[in-house]
Order: C-alpha cells, then structure tokens, then sequence
C-alpha cells in the first residue's frame, strides 16, 4: 500500500510540474513538433484570447483592454500612413529621384519606429500587471510568435501591396 501512495505522489508532482508546459501547448504544433507561430501571434493580437490564456483577473483584463484601446488609438495613424508613404516611395523610385527616395525611406523608418514604440510602451505597462506565471507564459508566447520572422531585417517594414 505504501508503495502505491509513493507511486501516486510521485505521478502527481509530475503532473504539477509539467502544468507550465501544458498551458504552452494552445501555442504549440505537435503534428509538426514545432511551436506554432500563427496560433501565437493571433493570441498577442486579439487581447480576450489573451486575457484567456494568460487567466487574467477581471482587474487585469480591463487593465489590458484600456492597454489595447490606447495602442490601437496610437497606431491606427501610423498604420493608415505606410500606404501614402508606400506609395511615394514607389513613384519616387520609379522617377528616379534619389533625394525624395531617402526622404521617403526615411518617413517609413520613422513610421515603424513609432510603431515599434508604441508596441513597447504597451507591452512594459502590460507585463507590469502580470503574476510572474503571467508573465513567463506571455514572455514565451512573444517568443513562439516570432520564430518565423526572417532572417533579415528591413528598416522600412513591409509595404501594403500597390494597387
């Protein structure tokens, strides 16, 4: 009897242990072994799928939702602004106009860098409400959802297709 009891003590550490990992798994593609970036990155971008994996308290999900309205507020602009910005370059290029084609590179790294720190701005004060559970779970969750970007960096980000 008392092997049993170790036996079931045993079995139910593991499971307590291996708990992290299953809340991963909402995140992770096990036909292909991989994390899945896709399922990761929809769940960093719809914030009640967020609130969901993460188990958000009440507090904590209206906290993220006053977040989330003020980076969308912020970046809606910005985002709006890339196809005029696209589509100068395109023309400016197509001109061969070198001085407009480096001040309109230069708009478009300025529009992703503005991008980029509203994006950081929200992901400070979001993981700033987080449990530290919270927090290691968002924080490798940001890392599946990146493992498919390439390898290159582009300053400039990508332009909406031309019409």
């Amino acid at each position: 009897m008392s092997k049993s009891l170790k036996a079931l003590a045993v079995a139910a550490t593991l499971c307590l242990l291996a708990l992290p990992l299953a809340a991963q798994s909402a995140a992770y593609d096990f036909v292909g072994q991989r994390p899945d970036a896709r399922a990761a990155e929809n769940i960093l971008t719809h914030p009640r799928a967020l609130a969901r994996f993460l188990h958000l308290s009440e507090s904590q999900a209206a906290q993220l939702q006053t977040l989330w309205n003020t980076l969308q507020s912020t970046t809606a602009p910005l985002r709006q602004a890339r196809g005029p910005l696209c589509a100068s370059l395109r023309a400016d290029l197509a001109a061969q106009n070198a001085s407009a084609v480096g001040t309109d590179a230069l708009g478009l790294f300025n529009n992703k860098s503005a991008i980029r720190a509203a994006a950081a701005t929200f992901d400070t004060a979001f993981s700033a409400i987080l449990t530290p559970e919270q927090l290691a779970q968002y924080n490798a969750l940001k890392q599946i959802a990146h493992l498919d970007e390439a390898g290159e960096y582009n300053p400039l980000g990508a332009c909406p297709a031309a019409d």
